[in-house]
């Protein structure tokens, strides 16, 4: 799986991932053919490494969502259903649409009746509240904070200054809030497992070390979780929303290699690889099973893989040549290629296909097929510095494998890369510290919700950058582009994706903060006895719908 998540659209890829450059991009996952749904049994999940929280506001990896998809409750939420009809967002806890001011300012949210938290305790507007004032906390530094900036007091929330945010107000079961600007995608950023209701006991704890059991007002909870051993999820028996929740009980299961937990899962001793498997398992199963047949399912994913450069740092900090050298250097078909088959799409600039506002111009402004060490060392010259870089990546399924790559790549124009193997989680956690001693860390984004915003203002944006939990994790800070971001998320329609579409070529060819290299797909492998299988356009695997055959 990828780097914190993000939700996504990624039925609106397909056509235009099928005909870019790059390796073979299977069509999304189709319906299965109607089948009984069973009820009970236990599903067994198999995670490599551990995620990094379950706790839902500091939770920001893409197998940690899966589980909070499960077991929270929103305001409004994804159906759990294929395609486009599961993209489209519907109330779940609102009674119905919000109440909206004429100026776009502020929102009023009917709180319907009869939720109930697995400890059986009522859902009501302080609920929703109390999860904004949490994400806002100084003291947890929860990612989800830069999704709040136009939130009214949350700045001071944010700064330590109050404990509240002024600008959310919770009476019975009216929730109001109040925003310092329009925004166009603040019922999509409320749909995020961040605000999901949480309780009281919950609220009360801004510990940054997370949670490990909490209780939920979804159809499954968190019931126990060792951290790097298990998690359990049980079904909420409180529970009376219009979910599916068919299996009594989620088992995860933490520690085995990738190679292990792909037997387990051919054989039936476990059910999901929820982390994926080892690059070069794809083509095999996919020989043996087909494709998206019941058992190997591949669909486009609006997501981005890329290499972060450290404006922090002094390689490459002030150094634009130099990260545009490493652009030409890195050999993209190559890397693309050890992570199997159906990885991706090559590419070289931010916003995939899909996400409103992206260009039909991949390959324009970086080579796809192999590296242009010409242009690359014309530009690296006399910019090296002492020649020695760190780079961080994850010890797992291809990643090591590409860092040979980018290793061989930028030792051709001079720089001495020292590669730095972490836990998946781990370099999550340490990339996001500001100052951490990385030249360059990899990283793969998958999109919270289907909006340019996602990509540009929160992995670039210089405005949310803190001492932790940063997704700008190239520190790049640039007060006019900051600005830029700024004007762009206050646009709607047209003008915003035209003017995110401009902003995504002008950082990519003229900042420079990463070197993209591909466009990801979703695959999934599971067991025979996996049933009512829902593949979520924003989630991916679908737990509170599967069944045991």
């Amino acid at each position: 799986m990828v780097h914190r998540r993000r939700s996504s659209a990624r039925l609106a890829l397909l056509t235009a991932a099928c005909v870019l450059v790059g390796s073979p991009v299977v069509g999304a996952a189709s319906a299965r053919t109607a089948e009984p749904t069973k009820q009970g049994g236990t599903f067994v999940v198999e995670l490599s490494t551990d995620i990094d929280y379950v706790d839902p506001q500091l939770d920001y990896l893409s197998s940690g969502w899966e589980i909070q998809y499960a077991v929270g409750c929103k305001l409004f939420n994804y159906p759990d259903k294929m395609g486009d009809a599961g993209s489209q967002l519907q109330p779940e806890a609102a009674a119905g649409p919000p109440t909206v001011s004429k100026d776009g300012r502020s929102y009023v949210f009917r709180i319907r009746p009869g939720l109930r938290f697995s400890t059986g305790e009522p859902v009501s507007a302080k609920s929703f509240a109390d999860t904004i004032n949490r994400v806002a906390s100084q003291e947890l530094q929860s990612p989800g904070s830069s999704f709040i900036d136009i939130i009214q007091g949350a700045d001071a929330v944010l700064a330590g200054r109050t404990k509240t945010v002024s600008g959310v107000t919770a009476s019975g079961n009216q929730l109001t809030i109040r925003l310092l600007r329009p925004a166009p995608d603040l019922i999509a950023r409320l749909a995020m497992p961040f605000f999901q209701a949480i309780n009281p006991t919950l609220a009360a704890d801004t510990d940054p070390q997370g949670v490990n059991t909490f209780a939920s007002c979804g159809p499954y909870y968190v019931a126990a979780r060792t951290p790097n051993r298990s998690i359990t999820l049980k079904r909420n028996t409180f529970y009376k929303g219009s979910r599916p929740h068919n299996v009594d009980q989620i088992e995860y299961r933490i520690g085995n290699s990738l190679q292990v937990i792909e037997q387990n899962v051919e054989s039936g001793t476990a059910d999901f690889a929820a982390q994926g498997l080892d690059p070069t398992s794809w083509k095999r199963l996919a020989d043996k099973y087909g494709v998206n047949k019941g058992r190997v399912f591949i669909s486009p994913s609006l997501s981005v893989a890329y290499l972060a450069m450290n404006y922090d740092r002094p390689l490459f900090k002030n150094n634009l040549p130099l990260r545009r050298a490493v652009n030409y250097a890195i050999d993209r078909r190559a890397l693309l290629a050890q992570a199997g088959f159906g990885a991706g799409i090559r590419a070289d600039h931010i916003l995939p296909p899909g996400v409103p506002g992206s260009k039909k111009v991949n390959g324009t402004l970086y080579p796809l097929k192999g590296p242009n060490l010409k242009k690359a060392n014309e530009l690296a010259k006399g910019r090296t510095g002492d020649g020695k870089a760190v780079f961080w990546t994850s010890n797992r399924g291809a990643a090591p494998l590409q860092a040979q790559i980018y290793q061989y790549n930028l030792k051709q124009i001079g720089i001495d890369v020292e590669v730095q193997q972490f836990s998946r989680a781990v370099q999550i956690t340490r990339e996001g510290v500001r100052g951490a001693p990385f030249d360059f860390t990899t990283e793969q984004w998958t999109a919270d919700y289907p909006d340019p915003y996602d990509f540009v203002n929160v992995l670039l944006s210089g405005d949310s950058l803190r001492d932790a939990n940063n997704n700008n994790i190239s520190y790049f800070n640039d007060p006019s582009y900051n600005a830029s971001m700024r004007s762009a998320s206050k646009l709607t329609g047209a003008s915003r994706y035209t003017t995110y579409g401009g902003l995504d070529m002008d950082i990519s060819k003229n900042a420079v903060p990463w070197a993209v290299r591909a466009w990801g797909t979703d695959r999934i492998f599971v067991s025979a006895r996996t049933g009512c299988f829902v593949h979520s356009n924003v989630y991916s695997f679908d737990l509170a719908a599967v069944c045991i055959k």
